[in-house]
């Protein structure tokens, strides 16, 4: 395996940019994940990985021949390309997959402008434990952010995610017939535990100012979750247990 000891080699460059720009990400196609764990999932997911870089210090007895090329680095290079304080020794660059352009028929939970990687991060892990597509408007955090992916743990390889423009997902809402409800602090609310989500569309809103008005006007009704004390629930906590009365009502 090619030891490489300097950060001007351009693999490793790459690695960098990849690491820390969004614009980098998106012009390649390409993001990078950490950690042994993810590198499975991926490769048993059927992602397209194309390069493997090891830290000198990973243990010699885990490291294996996984298919792709494969580099040994310093652990000084692992620390410069890594997004986090404490390397797991092992960052792999793979192909980004491209989520759907149109929410699927049935049933799904709306993030509309949700701009937290580590809320999006977890409402990909909540929807791929319920089962329930996930749809994200082009104003919601990047899916290939360095802090989104860790926070969905691997979901992000078997979530069924759609991004697209919030119209387009509106129109396509109306054109199905799909119900759509809007998560709202406000009086006309329902108790989520009494609406009827079956074959719904629930929408979480931007973490600062809840739901737009345009996607109030939208919708059919409004749902809120009954809590005491706090004032509100963050996004990725509000999405989970959304999704989880959209499957109590299926």
């Amino acid at each position: 395996m090619e030891l490489i000891t300097s950060r001007d080699n351009p693999k490793i460059r790459r690695a960098i940019k990849l690491q820390s720009g969004k614009r980098q990400r998106e012009k390649e196609g390409l993001f990078c994940c950490e950690g042994e764990k993810l590198l499975k999932e991926a490769l048993a997911c059927g992602v397209q990985v194309e390069q493997i870089f090891i830290s000198q210090n990973f243990p010699e007895e885990r490291r294996r021949d996984w298919g792709p090329e494969a580099y040994l680095v310093t652990q000084r290079l692992m620390e410069q390309m890594s997004g986090v304080e404490t390397p797991q020794g092992l960052l792999f660059v793979c192909r980004a997959q491209a989520p759907l352009q149109l929410p699927p028929p049935g049933e799904c939970l709306i993030l509309e402008d949700v701009r937290d990687p580590g809320n999006l991060g977890t409402a990909v892990r909540t929807a791929e434990a319920f089962d329930v597509p996930l749809v994200m408007t082009e104003g919601c955090a990047e899916l290939y952010n360095p802090k989104t992916i860790r926070s969905t743990m691997g979901s992000v390889f078997r979530a069924k995610l759609c991004r697209a423009p919030a119209e387009t997902i509106f129109d396509a809402l109306d054109r199905r017939g799909t119900p759509l409800y809007a998560a709202a602090l406000s009086p006309q609310a329902q108790d989520v535990r009494q609406a009827q989500l079956k074959g719904a569309a629930v929408a979480v809103g931007n973490e600062a100012r809840g739901v737009s008005p345009a996607l109030l006007r939208r919708s059919q009704g409004q749902v809120v979750i009954p809590i005491q004390g706090a004032e509100s629930l963050n996004a990725g906590v509000a999405a989970a247990l959304l999704m989880w009365e959209m499957r109590r009502s299926r």
